[in-house]
């Protein structure tokens, strides 16, 4: 289970995000009118760095950068809020055994991260599952058939289209820290966040401060 944590960060990569527009202070996102409040991204982005940091151990990665999967992590926010309510208004209803961990699979969460939040751990893990979930069933419903374990990776991007679409219709707004203009493209040279994948396979600066590193 832990290996496939690497998803968490990277799933939602490829969503292009809305326009931001007014936030007020406090608030990591909007979403038709529903506030992200900064305090939660903060506890989530902590689990997105124990993870995204233990991925990149294993692949030989020493440091990963804290701006990038703060803002990772509010794209998962953001795309959890849309996800339900998309399925809501489709009639979706997904079993919680679908995304759920198991007890022997949150054990394994407290062994790979004995020095972690692990229920926030497990808490990004599900509701990233959740998602995913939403995603097959949606295109599932689109296409009238049903996901297979081989063409489940295409329904899946198939139903992150469709969040993708629903980004606009939700009034989405990201807070002016996150450098995101209009298009979700990175902002002129002025040192603002990109909307970017974390590559785990790129070279990392190592010299970035303490303070902006995940551990």
């Amino acid at each position: 289970m832990v290996t496939r944590t690497r998803g968490v960060v990277l799933a939602l990569a490829g969503l292009s995000l809305a326009a931001c527009g007014n936030i007020h202070p406090g608030a990591a996102a909007v979403v038709d009118g529903k506030t992200i409040s900064m305090q939660t991204l903060d506890k989530t982005a902590d689990a997105y760095c124990a993870i995204t940091a233990n991925a990149a151990r294993q692949q030989g990665v020493t440091t990963v950068s804290n701006s990038d999967v703060r803002r990772q992590a509010v794209v998962g926010l953001v795309s959890l809020v849309v996800a339900r309510d998309l399925a809501e208004s489709e009639g979706i209803t997904i079993p919680k055994a679908s995304y759920q961990l198991t007890a022997e699979q949150r054990d394994q969460i407290k062994t790979v991260f004995p020095d972690a939040d692990t229920d926030e751990i497990a808490k990004a893990i599900e509701d990233n599952q959740e998602v995913s979930a939403i995603s097959i069933a949606l295109a599932e419903k689109n296409t009238n058939q049903q996901a297979t374990a081989e063409n489940q990776e295409q329904f899946a991007e198939l139903g992150q289209q469709e969040i993708l679409k629903a980004f606009g219709a939700n009034d989405v707004s990201f807070a002016p820290r996150f450098g995101l203009d209009a298009k979700a493209q990175e902002r002129a040279e002025t040192g603002s966040l990109s909307v970017t994948a974390v590559d785990l396979d790129a070279p990392v600066d190592e010299e970035l401060p303490r303070s902006l590193r995940c551990a």
